[in-house]
């Protein structure tokens, strides 16, 4: 009996620990090129189209993009690539 409940309780630790690491992350990405008022609407669509991408936030008047994102799922790099295939290279704020 004793047997079959540490074995269950260790399951149970490693499924926790699984769902445990990912993690919902936020970055601000610098966006160049938006001088009208329907590129930053481009660039929320591409973003969102990321797999992983939780929530967009795209500032025009800044030139930033704001993402949440599932780290596990995507990355940096693939939510800038995002934005520079449609036409506005982005890539992470230094602030």
């Amino acid at each position: 009996m004793n047997r079959i409940l540490l074995t269950t309780s260790v399951v149970l630790l490693i499924l926790v620990s699984a769902f445990a690491v990912a993690e919902e992350r936020t970055v601000v990405l610098n966006v160049e090129k938006m001088h009208c008022a329907l590129c930053p609407v481009t660039v929320r669509k591409a973003i969102e189209k990321v797999d992983g991408v939780k929530n967009v936030v795209v500032d025009f008047d800044r030139k930033t993009a704001t993402v949440i994102y599932d780290d596990d799922a995507t990355t940096i790099e693939r939510i800038a690539d995002a934005s520079t295939n449609v036409g506005y290279p982005a890539a992470p704020s230094r602030e």
